[in-house]
């Protein structure tokens, strides 16, 4: 499949960001979008259990970022369980996913507002506790999703299962090299909560081959330039450097980028996670080797319902929900469930 026919398969979904719907914000572009018919589990929208009634609900939803498309399609999950369940969702996170007091000022200036829930993916996972703490005192429930808060004081954590995901990056690795070779991995930043998980079960993951050695771990504060200068930075000092796990959507982009540039496409390995237009092109022109996908979009719809239920008391909600992760090559790109996965506003 040609890189242009991915791009135009992704224009058109993420095109659908801008319709107008049930949704407030500052600083990012607002939209809305109804829940797809596919099943859910590969990025489509689950079914909903008739939560609609009551009053029309404010749910505050806080990224740690939302410019990267990751952060779009968990919005377009929150606003597709918004328009079934009767609920407003107002929109809004830092510029930057290092900005830990924007998120936090952003979160106190909902809870001002007087809204009925919040849905966040803390920046921090120990800043955001008492934040956390202070909402529930003044009886306003917390959903975390992604990224969640160490202790969790949250009602429900929603999000991939990140250790388990990046050892499945590990296995990948370790066949992709042979079980031997030089590793370096590209994290994003110390003391979030997916950036550990990532980093621990990918290093725990590639003890399963102890001819790969890792030669580093590096933070880029997910700038895929800095990234990419860390990447330059490795290459120069490993120039046998046979892989690298790059552990989001701004470590592979940044990663993939200068093994293109140094004509090192397939030569190191580059194993990554989550599936923006820009990887899926690598990985189409084998810059990128595979990408553990998430399923965003179930994350956004499924904080959203949370919030709902809890607000209407319409029965317990699990304290943990795993959003589940995928494998995906060039080989099973276009298998019809890892489709969907990839595409989920696709009709």
């Amino acid at each position: 499949m040609s890189r242009l026919r991915w791009g135009l398969m992704l224009a058109a979904p993420l095109a659908m960001f801008a319709l107008a719907g049930c949704v407030q914000e500052t600083g990012s572009d607002s939209g809305s979008q109804p829940a797809p018919g596919a099943t859910s589990g590969t990025g489509a929208a689950p079914t909903s259990s008739g939560a609609a009634s009551g009053k029309r609900l404010k749910v505050a939803v806080v990224p740690k970022g939302t410019t990267h498309e990751f952060w779009q399609t968990i919005k377009a999950g929150a606003e597709a369980a918004a328009s079934e369940l009767n609920c407003e969702v107002l929109w809004n996170g830092p510029k930057a996913e290092t900005n830990i007091q924007d998120q936090i000022d952003i979160i106190n200036g909902y809870a001002s507002q007087g809204v009925d829930g919040v849905v966040m993916a803390a920046t921090d996972k120990n800043a955001l506790v008492k934040t956390v703490e202070d909402l529930e005192a003044k009886k306003i429930p917390v959903v975390t999703i992604d990224s969640g808060i160490d202790p969790d004081k949250s009602r429900s954590f929603i999000a991939t299962d990140n250790v388990a995901a990046a050892a499945l990056a590990a296995t990948e690795m370790g066949k992709l090299l042979g079980g031997k070779g030089k590793v370096a991995v590209l994290s994003f930043l110390k003391g979030a909560g997916t950036s550990d998980e990532r980093e621990k079960g990918f290093l725990q993951g590639i003890k399963e081959f102890p001819g790969i050695e890792i030669v580093g771990v590096e933070y880029t504060d997910s700038d895929s330039a800095k990234a990419a200068d860390k990447m330059e930075t490795l290459l120069t000092q490993h120039s046998d450097l046979a892989g690298v796990f790059a552990s989001n959507e701004p470590n592979v982009v940044g990663a993939a980028g200068v093994l293109d540039t140094r004509k090192l496409v397939g030569k190191v390995k580059l194993v990554g996670f989550d599936a923006s237009k820009s990887e899926l092109e690598f990985l189409e022109k084998g810059a990128v080797q595979a990408i553990v996908v998430q399923d965003p979009f179930k994350m956004g719809y499924e904080g959203v319902k949370a919030i709902a239920r809890i607000v209407r008391g319409e029965g317990t909600v699990d304290k943990r929900i795993d959003t589940g992760a995928t494998v995906v090559r060039k080989d099973n790109m276009t298998d019809t469930k890892i489709h969907k996965l990839l595409f989920p506003l696709e009709k």
